[in-house]
C-alpha cells in the first residue's frame, strides 16, 4: 500500500494552522499520524492537504494551574505517561496510555489523536470522561472549551467542524478522597485493542461514595457514561462494596444495562456483557483501593 499523493504543511504557529485547516479545502491536521497515515493508505480518507502539528511548541505542554492539569493534544502517549504532573494528580490517564498500541506507536501516537479518532474503543477517553476532563477547541476567530461528554457525536465522528483543532484536554486536579482506575481487556497482552473496558472515578468522604463516574468502552458506539452504575454506587458504604457482595454486583449489572455492545471479529456481543461485569467489579474494587492509597 502506498500513500496518496498530497500537500504536505509545517506551520510553526497554531494560527497558521488554524487558517490552513479553513482555507484548504479537504486538509487534515495531523499529530503523529499513526491513524490517518494508515487510513489513507487503506483509502479509507483522501485528502489533498495535510497539515503538520508536530512544530508547534504550545500543543505539547503539560502545565497545571491550581485547580487543572492541561495536556497540550500533540503530547505522545509516552510523553504523557512520563510527565509528573500526570503521575501526581492523573495516574489512571498514565495507565491507559500504556496501554496502548507498542512502543512504537506510544511514542509516535497522540493523546489528541486518540480522543479524536473517536473509536469506541479508545483507551484514554474513558479514563478523561470519569475524570470529567474538557478539550480546548481553537478556530480562526476564537476559542472555546468543550466537555469530553460532549465531544464525541457517534462512532468515529464528534463535534469538531472545519477549521476546529484540538488544542489541549483540561483534566481537573482529583480531590482528597478520590480514587480513579482503569481496566482493559483485549485478546493479548500487549498491543491489542479493547474488547471491552471500564474507568471508575469514586470520591469517597466518611466511608459514603459520594460521587462516582463509571465509563465503559468497547460496548456502544462511543465511550459512554453508564449512569445506572452511577446511581447504584452513590451514597453507598464503602464496606458494603466487597468482592462477590450484592452491591457490587449490583453496578456490575447496572453498567451491562447501559451497553449497546456488538458482534464482531474480537468478540460476541454477550461475550462482552459478561467480560464487561467482571471488569466493572474490578474497576470498583481498585478505585476504592486507590482512594485508600491517595488518603
Amino acid at each position: 500500500m502506498f500513500l496518496p499523493d498530497f500537500r504536505f504543511h509545517q506551520p510553526i504557529t497554531l494560527q497558521d494552522a488554524v487558517g490552513l485547516l479553513m482555507q484548504k479545502p479537504n486538509a487534515a491536521a495531523m499529530a503523529g499520524g499513526t491513524d490517518l497515515l494508515v487510513e489513507m493508505k487503506k483509502g479509507l480518507r483522501l485528502h489533498d492537504d495535510i497539515v503538520s502539528l508536530a512544530k508547534i511548541p504550545e500543543l505539547k505542554r503539560i502545565i497545571e494551574d491550581e485547580q487543572n492539569l492541561f495536556i497540550g493534544a500533540c503530547s505522545t502517549h509516552s510523553e504523557v505517561m512520563a510527565s509528573q504532573l500526570v503521575d501526581n494528580y492523573a495516574p489512571a490517564l498514565a495507565e491507559a496510555t500504556s496501554k496502548i498500541g507498542s512502543e512504537q506507536i506510544r511514542n509516535t501516537g497522540t493523546i489528541g489523536g486518540n480522543i479524536c479518532t473517536a473509536a469506541s474503543c479508545c483507551d484514554t477517553a474513558p479514563v478523561l470522561l470519569a475524570m470529567n476532563a474538557a478539550v480546548e477547541i481553537a478556530r480562526a476567530e476564537n476559542i472555546r472549551i468543550v466537555p469530553l461528554r460532549d465531544f464525541f457525536s457517534f462512532n468515529k465522528k464528534t463535534i469538531l467542524e472545519k477549521g476546529d483543532l484540538v488544542t489541549r484536554i483540561i483534566v481537573p486536579k482529583t480531590r482528597p478522597g478520590t480514587g480513579t482506575c482503569y481496566e482493559k481487556f483485549g485478546l493479548r497482552e500487549a498491543g491489542s485493542i479493547a474488547v471491552v473496558s471500564v474507568a471508575a472515578n469514586l470520591n469517597i468522604h466518611e466511608a459514603f461514595i459520594t460521587d462516582a463516574c463509571i465509563v465503559i468502552g468497547a460496548v456502544a458506539p462511543t465511550p459512554k457514561i453508564s449512569d445506572q452504575a452511577v446511581e447504584s454506587l452513590k451514597g453507598k458504604k464503602v464496606h458494603e462494596l466487597t468482592e462477590d457482595s450484592p452491591s457490587l454486583e449490583e453496578a456490575g449489572d447496572a453498567a451491562v444495562r447501559d451497553s449497546i455492545p456488538i458482534d464482531d471479529i474480537r468478540g460476541g456481543a454477550q461475550f462482552r456483557r459478561d467480560v464487561l461485569k467482571v471488569l466493572t467489579k474490578r474497576a470498583i474494587l481498585r478505585a476504592i483501593k486507590n482512594t485508600e492509597i491517595g488518603n
